[in-house]
Order: C-alpha cells, then sequence, then structure tokens
C-alpha cells in the first residue's frame, strides 16, 4: 500500500508477501479503534480482498500470507475476538502469520506495562495460536517463544 513499485518487485523476484490487517496507516490506527459490524468477518473480507487483488496484479497465491493484524487499530475485545477465533482464516487458503509478541492487549490482561515482561503472555497467546494452526509467528524472544512451541507440539504430537 505504500510502494507502488513493491508488487512488481514482489512478481520479479517471486518472494513472499505478508498482507495484514491494518485500518489507516501506523501514525493513524489507534487514534480512533473502528466500530466493526463483526471484527471477525471485516477482517475477513478484507484479507480475503486484498488475496483476491494481488492474485489479480499476478502475485502467485502460494506468495501470499495473511495476518489478522492483532493490535493493529482493535480494542481489547476486538483482538480476543479475533485470537479465538483464528482458524477461520485458514479458509483463505494461504498461510497464516500472527505478531503477538509483548501486544499492548496482553498488558490489559495483565496489568504489566513492561513490554519485555509479557513474555508469558507472548507464549500463551502463542501456544492459543499453535492450537488452532497458525505455524509462522512474529515474536521478540524467540528462544522461549521456539522452545514453548516445540514443547507444545510434542506434547499435542504434531
Amino acid at each position: 500500500n505504500h510502494d507502488e513499485n513493491s508488487i512488481e518487485v514482489i512478481k520479479k523476484n517471486k518472494v513472499p508477501i505478508v498482507v495484514m490487517h491494518m485500518p489507516g496507516n501506523p501514525k493513524t490506527m489507534m487514534t480512533k479503534i473502528r466500530d466493526y459490524d463483526n471484527v471477525l468477518l471485516d477482517v475477513y473480507d478484507f484479507l480475503q480482498q486484498k488475496i483476491k487483488e494481488l492474485v489479480i496484479l499476478g502475485v502467485s497465491k502460494e506468495n501470499i500470507i495473511a495476518d489478522p493484524g492483532i493490535g493493529f487499530g482493535k480494542d481489547l475485545d476486538q483482538n480476543l475476538i479475533l485470537l479465538k477465533n483464528l482458524s477461520i482464516f485458514h479458509s483463505l487458503g494461504v498461510p497464516l502469520m500472527l505478531g503477538v509478541s509483548r501486544k499492548r492487549f496482553i498488558e490489559s490482561i495483565s496489568n504489566e506495562s513492561l513490554p519485555k515482561k509479557r513474555v508469558g503472555g507472548t507464549i500463551s497467546a502463542t501456544l492459543l495460536a499453535l492450537s488452532q494452526g497458525i505455524r509462522i509467528h512474529r515474536v521478540h524472544d524467540v528462544h522461549e517463544v521456539y522452545q514453548a512451541a516445540r514443547v507444545f507440539d510434542k506434547l499435542t504430537n504434531k
């Protein structure tokens, strides 16, 4: 959305692109939390439309990754609805990515204001996402989350 040449670079180099839901831009996304009709369906429809547009522009669907944009222009309740229902996004037909690392919604639940101390909440949300089949995660604390994911996978026979 912010670089008119990006699609051509992506197509030419056949590299993945992450399509993420974010109302507005980084400077405006949190100025007014959007009142969604249904946050789950609104985010789904947005991602579905973006995927369709990219395919029409010639981006291979195999190179598209979708991210519901946890924390981007959404309040606590909206984030929780998305997190509890991540599995619906599999029907988009592309790999899914999630970035919950140290997010403010963890502070809202745990009252932990220091982002570096939100590792436990990050791991908890990541395990919830793993239980719903999300396999690509953007995290700050790679070692801790990787260890938790490995143990989770072994315990759940994945």
